[in-house]
Protein backbone atom coordinates (compact mmCIF):
# COMPACT_ATOMS: atom_id res chain seq x y z
CA UNK A 1 0.00 0.00 0.00
CA UNK A 2 1.38 3.26 -0.79
CA UNK A 3 1.81 6.39 1.45
CA UNK A 4 -0.97 8.55 2.03
CA UNK A 5 0.71 11.34 -0.70
CA UNK A 6 -0.52 9.18 -3.27
CA UNK A 7 -3.73 9.59 -5.13
CA UNK A 8 -5.43 7.67 -8.12
CA UNK A 9 -7.61 9.08 -10.69
CA UNK A 10 -9.90 6.33 -12.69
CA UNK A 11 -10.69 8.27 -16.35
CA UNK A 12 -14.56 7.22 -16.58
CA UNK A 13 -16.55 9.58 -18.78
CA UNK A 14 -16.03 8.28 -22.33
CA UNK A 15 -18.51 7.19 -24.69
CA UNK A 16 -16.88 3.90 -25.98
CA UNK A 17 -18.93 3.38 -29.52
CA UNK A 18 -16.61 1.48 -31.02
CA UNK A 19 -18.60 -1.66 -29.38
CA UNK A 20 -21.68 -0.29 -30.55
CA UNK A 21 -24.10 -1.62 -30.24
CA UNK A 22 -23.47 -2.63 -26.35
CA UNK A 23 -22.10 0.06 -25.43
CA UNK A 24 -24.31 3.25 -25.94
CA UNK A 25 -24.01 6.80 -25.46
CA UNK A 26 -26.04 5.79 -22.39
CA UNK A 27 -24.75 3.18 -20.95
CA UNK A 28 -20.39 3.17 -21.76
CA UNK A 29 -18.39 -0.10 -22.43
CA UNK A 30 -17.00 0.98 -18.49
CA UNK A 31 -20.44 0.22 -17.05
CA UNK A 32 -20.39 -3.33 -18.69
CA UNK A 33 -20.02 -6.88 -17.55
CA UNK A 34 -18.56 -8.27 -20.59
CA UNK A 35 -17.43 -11.72 -19.46
CA UNK A 36 -20.55 -11.94 -17.23
CA UNK A 37 -19.07 -12.81 -13.86
CA UNK A 38 -20.73 -9.56 -12.39
CA UNK A 39 -18.09 -7.22 -12.45
CA UNK A 40 -18.20 -4.35 -14.70
CA UNK A 41 -14.63 -2.79 -16.13
CA UNK A 42 -14.96 -0.34 -14.02
CA UNK A 43 -15.20 -2.57 -11.09
CA UNK A 44 -12.57 -4.34 -11.72
CA UNK A 45 -10.70 -1.23 -12.31
CA UNK A 46 -11.31 0.08 -9.14
CA UNK A 47 -10.66 -3.22 -7.37
CA UNK A 48 -7.04 -3.44 -8.63
CA UNK A 49 -6.11 0.17 -7.79
CA UNK A 50 -7.28 -0.79 -4.67
CA UNK A 51 -4.74 -2.76 -4.00
CA UNK A 52 -2.25 0.22 -3.92
CA UNK A 53 -4.08 3.15 -2.88
CA UNK A 54 -5.99 4.25 0.23
CA UNK A 55 -9.81 4.27 -0.73
CA UNK A 56 -10.34 7.73 0.12
CA UNK A 57 -8.02 8.57 -2.38
CA UNK A 58 -9.16 6.83 -5.36
CA UNK A 59 -11.50 9.66 -7.46
CA UNK A 60 -13.66 8.63 -10.29
CA UNK A 61 -13.50 11.69 -12.92
CA UNK A 62 -17.00 10.94 -15.14
CA UNK A 63 -19.21 12.87 -17.37
CA UNK A 64 -21.83 14.44 -15.40
CA UNK A 65 -24.34 11.82 -17.59
CA UNK A 66 -22.75 8.80 -15.77
CA UNK A 67 -22.31 10.13 -12.27
CA UNK A 68 -25.21 7.64 -10.81
CA UNK A 69 -23.75 5.00 -12.63
CA UNK A 70 -20.70 5.29 -11.11
CA UNK A 71 -21.84 5.93 -7.48
CA UNK A 72 -24.21 2.62 -8.07
CA UNK A 73 -21.32 0.57 -9.21
CA UNK A 74 -18.77 1.68 -7.32
CA UNK A 75 -21.00 2.32 -3.36
CA UNK A 76 -17.77 1.82 -1.41
CA UNK A 77 -16.88 5.46 -2.82
CA UNK A 78 -18.39 9.05 -1.31
CA UNK A 79 -19.82 10.68 -3.50
CA UNK A 80 -17.11 13.67 -3.46
CA UNK A 81 -14.62 10.98 -4.89
CA UNK A 82 -17.12 11.14 -7.90
CA UNK A 83 -15.82 14.31 -10.34
CA UNK A 84 -18.11 15.50 -12.37
CA UNK A 85 -17.16 17.36 -15.80
CA UNK A 86 -19.88 19.26 -17.29
CA UNK A 87 -19.49 17.74 -20.43
CA UNK A 88 -16.68 15.75 -22.49
CA UNK A 89 -13.82 17.54 -23.62
CA UNK A 90 -11.26 14.74 -23.71
CA UNK A 91 -8.93 13.68 -21.35
CA UNK A 92 -6.51 17.08 -21.56
CA UNK A 93 -9.30 19.11 -19.95
CA UNK A 94 -10.52 16.30 -17.12
CA UNK A 95 -6.90 15.24 -16.12
CA UNK A 96 -6.23 18.71 -15.31
CA UNK A 97 -9.79 19.17 -13.67
CA UNK A 98 -8.61 15.87 -11.53
CA UNK A 99 -4.95 17.81 -10.71
CA UNK A 100 -6.39 20.66 -9.22
CA UNK A 101 -8.48 19.25 -7.32
CA UNK A 102 -6.50 16.86 -5.77
CA UNK A 103 -3.78 20.07 -5.23
CA UNK A 104 -6.96 21.24 -3.13
CA UNK A 105 -6.65 18.21 -0.95
CA UNK A 106 -3.12 17.80 -1.11
CA UNK A 107 -0.41 20.30 -2.44
CA UNK A 108 2.53 17.61 -2.46
CA UNK A 109 0.29 14.84 -4.29
CA UNK A 110 1.63 12.07 -6.35
CA UNK A 111 -1.05 11.02 -8.94
CA UNK A 112 -1.73 7.74 -10.83
CA UNK A 113 -4.01 8.46 -13.72
CA UNK A 114 -5.49 4.89 -15.52
CA UNK A 115 -8.26 4.15 -17.65
CA UNK A 116 -11.50 2.65 -16.63
CA UNK A 117 -11.53 0.00 -19.34
CA UNK A 118 -8.12 -1.13 -19.76
CA UNK A 119 -7.66 -4.89 -18.68
CA UNK A 120 -4.43 -5.60 -17.12
CA UNK A 121 -3.04 -9.51 -16.47
CA UNK A 122 -0.03 -9.99 -14.46
CA UNK A 123 -1.76 -8.35 -11.63
CA UNK A 124 1.37 -8.62 -9.15
CA UNK A 125 3.84 -7.24 -11.96
CA UNK A 126 1.37 -3.95 -12.62
CA UNK A 127 1.47 -3.21 -9.36
CA UNK A 128 5.38 -3.33 -9.26
CA UNK A 129 5.68 -0.84 -11.82
CA UNK A 130 3.32 1.60 -10.55
CA UNK A 131 4.80 1.16 -7.07
CA UNK A 132 8.33 2.24 -8.84
CA UNK A 133 6.72 4.40 -11.53
CA UNK A 134 5.22 6.55 -8.14
CA UNK A 135 8.41 6.47 -6.31
CA UNK A 136 9.92 8.05 -9.59
CA UNK A 137 7.48 11.00 -9.71
CA UNK A 138 7.98 11.79 -6.32
CA UNK A 139 11.24 12.97 -6.92
CA UNK A 140 11.51 13.83 -10.37
CA UNK A 141 9.41 16.64 -12.63
CA UNK A 142 7.65 15.50 -15.64
CA UNK A 143 5.11 13.05 -16.56
CA UNK A 144 5.87 9.49 -16.45
CA UNK A 145 4.39 6.92 -18.98
CA UNK A 146 4.40 2.87 -19.04
CA UNK A 147 5.02 1.01 -21.71
CA UNK A 148 4.55 -2.41 -22.64
CA UNK A 149 6.77 -4.15 -25.06
CA UNK A 150 5.08 -5.45 -28.20
CA UNK A 151 4.37 -8.77 -29.05
CA UNK A 152 2.87 -8.20 -32.66
CA UNK A 153 2.90 -5.19 -35.20
CA UNK A 154 -0.25 -4.24 -33.49
CA UNK A 155 -2.41 -0.89 -35.30
CA UNK A 156 -4.96 -1.10 -32.69
CA UNK A 157 -2.26 0.64 -30.21
CA UNK A 158 -0.48 3.87 -29.48
CA UNK A 159 3.55 3.64 -29.71
CA UNK A 160 5.70 5.25 -27.78
CA UNK A 161 9.41 5.69 -28.97
CA UNK A 162 11.69 6.03 -26.31
CA UNK A 163 15.24 7.78 -25.83
CA UNK A 164 18.09 7.92 -23.37
CA UNK A 165 17.92 5.94 -20.35
CA UNK A 166 17.51 8.15 -16.71
CA UNK A 167 17.41 5.18 -14.72
CA UNK A 168 16.73 1.39 -14.60
CA UNK A 169 14.06 0.57 -16.74
CA UNK A 170 12.79 4.48 -17.52
CA UNK A 171 13.61 5.83 -20.24
CA UNK A 172 12.72 9.93 -21.80
CA UNK A 173 10.62 10.04 -24.27
CA UNK A 174 11.14 10.77 -27.96
CA UNK A 175 7.85 10.54 -30.12
CA UNK A 176 3.64 9.51 -29.83
CA UNK A 177 2.78 7.46 -32.49
CA UNK A 178 -1.21 7.11 -32.65
CA UNK A 179 -2.23 3.15 -33.92
CA UNK A 180 -0.08 3.47 -36.99
CA UNK A 181 -0.75 1.78 -40.41
CA UNK A 182 0.91 -1.53 -40.40
CA UNK A 183 3.70 -1.52 -42.63
CA UNK A 184 5.08 1.54 -39.91
CA UNK A 185 3.84 -0.33 -36.78
CA UNK A 186 6.12 -3.58 -38.02
CA UNK A 187 9.28 -1.32 -38.15
CA UNK A 188 8.14 0.07 -35.11
CA UNK A 189 8.13 -3.14 -33.81
CA UNK A 190 11.29 -4.26 -35.23
CA UNK A 191 13.97 -1.33 -34.29
CA UNK A 192 13.11 -2.28 -30.71
CA UNK A 193 12.59 1.57 -29.96
CA UNK A 194 9.01 1.64 -29.75
CA UNK A 195 6.46 0.39 -26.72
CA UNK A 196 2.74 -0.04 -26.88
CA UNK A 197 0.91 2.98 -24.87
CA UNK A 198 -1.14 1.91 -22.34
CA UNK A 199 -2.35 4.69 -21.40
CA UNK A 200 -0.91 4.53 -17.67
CA UNK A 201 0.60 7.78 -16.47
CA UNK A 202 2.24 9.15 -13.36
CA UNK A 203 3.20 12.81 -12.08
CA UNK A 204 3.39 14.91 -9.64
CA UNK A 205 0.55 17.39 -8.95
CA UNK A 206 2.87 20.84 -9.18
CA UNK A 207 4.57 19.36 -12.15
CA UNK A 208 2.03 18.54 -14.19
CA UNK A 209 0.09 21.78 -13.62
CA UNK A 210 2.94 23.50 -14.47
CA UNK A 211 3.66 21.15 -17.66
CA UNK A 212 0.27 21.96 -18.81
CA UNK A 213 0.74 25.53 -18.16
CA UNK A 214 3.40 25.51 -21.12
CA UNK A 215 1.72 23.43 -23.00
CA UNK A 216 -2.39 24.92 -23.28
CA UNK A 217 -1.72 28.61 -21.62
CA UNK A 218 -5.37 29.38 -22.39
CA UNK A 219 -6.99 26.70 -20.85
CA UNK A 220 -4.85 26.30 -17.50
CA UNK A 221 -5.38 30.12 -17.00
CA UNK A 222 -9.00 29.55 -16.57
CA UNK A 223 -8.47 26.76 -14.04
CA UNK A 224 -6.20 28.93 -11.90
CA UNK A 225 -9.13 31.46 -11.89
CA UNK A 226 -11.21 29.42 -10.58
CA UNK A 227 -8.97 27.63 -8.10
CA UNK A 228 -6.72 29.89 -7.01
CA UNK A 229 -9.14 32.32 -6.00
CA UNK A 230 -11.34 31.95 -2.46
CA UNK A 231 -14.38 30.22 -3.77
CA UNK A 232 -16.52 28.05 -1.87
CA UNK A 233 -17.33 24.61 -3.48
CA UNK A 234 -20.82 25.74 -5.08
CA UNK A 235 -19.65 29.13 -6.85
CA UNK A 236 -16.55 27.02 -8.06
CA UNK A 237 -19.09 24.46 -9.44
CA UNK A 238 -20.65 27.17 -11.46
CA UNK A 239 -17.67 28.82 -12.59
CA UNK A 240 -16.11 25.65 -14.44
CA UNK A 241 -19.42 24.64 -15.74
CA UNK A 242 -19.45 28.34 -17.47
CA UNK A 243 -16.05 27.73 -18.87
CA UNK A 244 -15.70 24.36 -19.55
CA UNK A 245 -17.53 24.60 -23.03
CA UNK A 246 -14.67 26.76 -24.56
CA UNK A 247 -12.11 24.67 -23.71
CA UNK A 248 -10.36 22.45 -26.41
CA UNK A 249 -11.36 18.94 -27.01
CA UNK A 250 -8.10 17.36 -26.94
CA UNK A 251 -6.27 14.32 -25.97
CA UNK A 252 -3.40 13.93 -22.96
CA UNK A 253 -1.64 12.87 -25.45
CA UNK A 254 -2.01 15.66 -28.15
CA UNK A 255 -2.63 18.35 -25.65
CA UNK A 256 0.14 17.50 -23.07
CA UNK A 257 2.23 14.68 -23.68
CA UNK A 258 3.53 15.71 -27.57
CA UNK A 259 4.07 19.23 -26.58
CA UNK A 260 6.66 18.59 -23.29
CA UNK A 261 10.06 17.62 -22.86
CA UNK A 262 9.86 16.01 -19.58
CA UNK A 263 7.70 13.01 -20.62
CA UNK A 264 9.09 9.59 -19.36
CA UNK A 265 8.49 5.91 -20.04
CA UNK A 266 8.19 3.04 -17.36
CA UNK A 267 8.80 -0.49 -19.30
CA UNK A 268 5.91 -2.71 -17.59
CA UNK A 269 6.44 -6.11 -18.76
CA UNK A 270 2.87 -7.00 -17.69
CA UNK A 271 -0.28 -8.15 -20.16
CA UNK A 272 -3.29 -6.05 -20.81
CA UNK A 273 -5.61 -5.22 -23.15
CA UNK A 274 -7.19 -2.24 -24.13
CA UNK A 275 -10.68 -3.00 -25.21
CA UNK A 276 -11.37 -0.76 -28.03
CA UNK A 277 -12.70 -3.04 -30.95
CA UNK A 278 -14.92 -6.20 -30.82
CA UNK A 279 -11.74 -7.96 -32.14
CA UNK A 280 -10.32 -6.80 -28.83
CA UNK A 281 -13.03 -7.34 -26.72
CA UNK A 282 -12.89 -11.08 -28.06
CA UNK A 283 -9.18 -11.47 -26.76
CA UNK A 284 -10.33 -10.82 -23.47
CA UNK A 285 -13.56 -12.65 -23.52
CA UNK A 286 -13.67 -16.27 -22.17
CA UNK A 287 -14.02 -18.65 -25.17
CA UNK A 288 -15.89 -22.38 -25.47
CA UNK A 289 -13.88 -25.48 -26.89
CA UNK A 290 -14.79 -24.38 -30.30
CA UNK A 291 -13.63 -20.29 -29.83
CA UNK A 292 -16.55 -19.29 -29.43
CA UNK A 293 -17.51 -16.07 -26.91
CA UNK A 294 -21.41 -16.90 -25.56
CA UNK A 295 -22.73 -13.45 -23.98
CA UNK A 296 -26.31 -14.63 -24.27
CA UNK A 297 -28.73 -16.86 -21.15
CA UNK A 298 -30.07 -19.12 -23.66
CA UNK A 299 -28.96 -20.54 -26.90
CA UNK A 300 -28.36 -23.31 -29.18
CA UNK A 301 -24.67 -22.97 -31.25
CA UNK A 302 -24.04 -25.58 -34.01
CA UNK A 303 -20.41 -25.84 -36.35
CA UNK A 304 -19.69 -22.40 -35.12
CA UNK A 305 -16.11 -21.23 -34.62
CA UNK A 306 -14.10 -17.99 -33.31
CA UNK A 307 -17.20 -15.86 -33.12
CA UNK A 308 -18.89 -13.83 -30.78
CA UNK A 309 -22.65 -14.04 -29.63
CA UNK A 310 -23.85 -11.69 -27.05
CA UNK A 311 -27.36 -11.03 -26.22
CA UNK A 312 -28.97 -9.25 -23.62
CA UNK A 313 -32.68 -11.00 -22.92
CA UNK A 314 -33.20 -13.77 -20.91
CA UNK A 315 -36.40 -14.18 -22.48
CA UNK A 316 -35.13 -14.86 -26.01
CA UNK A 317 -33.33 -18.02 -27.20
CA UNK A 318 -30.57 -17.52 -29.73
CA UNK A 319 -29.76 -20.58 -32.15
CA UNK A 320 -26.98 -20.11 -34.49
CA UNK A 321 -25.48 -22.49 -37.18
CA UNK A 322 -22.63 -22.69 -39.32
CA UNK A 323 -20.90 -19.40 -38.68
CA UNK A 324 -16.79 -18.80 -38.50
CA UNK A 325 -15.36 -15.52 -37.30
CA UNK A 326 -19.00 -14.06 -37.14
CA UNK A 327 -19.95 -11.28 -34.48
CA UNK A 328 -23.39 -11.30 -33.65
CA UNK A 329 -25.05 -8.81 -30.99
CA UNK A 330 -28.35 -8.82 -29.89
CA UNK A 331 -29.46 -5.69 -28.02
CA UNK A 332 -33.33 -4.47 -26.76
CA UNK A 333 -33.26 -2.52 -30.11
CA UNK A 334 -30.59 -2.73 -32.13
CA UNK A 335 -29.29 -6.44 -33.97
CA UNK A 336 -26.05 -6.34 -35.63
CA UNK A 337 -24.50 -9.46 -37.63
CA UNK A 338 -21.39 -8.93 -39.56
CA UNK A 339 -17.37 -10.22 -39.90
CA UNK A 340 -15.52 -9.98 -36.53
CA UNK A 341 -12.78 -8.54 -37.84
CA UNK A 342 -14.97 -6.00 -39.66
CA UNK A 343 -14.38 -3.08 -37.00
CA UNK A 344 -13.42 -0.82 -39.22
CA UNK A 345 -17.11 -0.05 -40.31
CA UNK A 346 -18.60 0.02 -37.06
CA UNK A 347 -18.06 4.35 -37.07
CA UNK A 348 -20.04 3.74 -40.56
CA UNK A 349 -22.65 2.33 -38.75
CA UNK A 350 -22.94 4.07 -36.49
CA UNK A 351 -22.96 7.41 -38.54
CA UNK A 352 -25.27 5.74 -40.76
CA UNK A 353 -27.60 5.05 -38.09
CA UNK A 354 -27.56 8.61 -36.77
CA UNK A 355 -28.44 10.18 -40.47
CA UNK A 356 -31.29 7.81 -40.61
CA UNK A 357 -32.91 7.84 -37.04
CA UNK A 358 -30.74 10.60 -35.55
CA UNK A 359 -29.76 9.64 -31.69
CA UNK A 360 -32.40 7.04 -31.47
CA UNK A 361 -30.50 3.61 -31.66
CA UNK A 362 -27.23 5.45 -30.38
Amino acid sequence: MLGSDNYCVVLAGGFGTRLWPLSRKGMPKQFLDFNNDGKTLLMKTYNRVRRLFHEENIIVSTNLDFYEDVCRQLPELNPRQVLREPMMKGTAPSTTLAAYHIRDINPSANVLVVPSDLVIMDEDKYVEIIERGMQFVESNEGILTVGIRPTRPETRFGYIQINEPVQEGIFSVRTFTEKPEESFAKVFVESGEFFWNSGVFMWNVNSFIDIVRQCLPEMIAQFDTIFNTLHNRDTRRSLLYSVYEAFPRISIDYGILEKSDKVFMATGDFRFNDIESWDLLYDYCAKDADGNVLGMFNSQVYNCNNSMFLCNSEKKLVVIDDLSDFLVVDTDDVLVICRRDNETDFKKYVNDAMVKYGEKYT
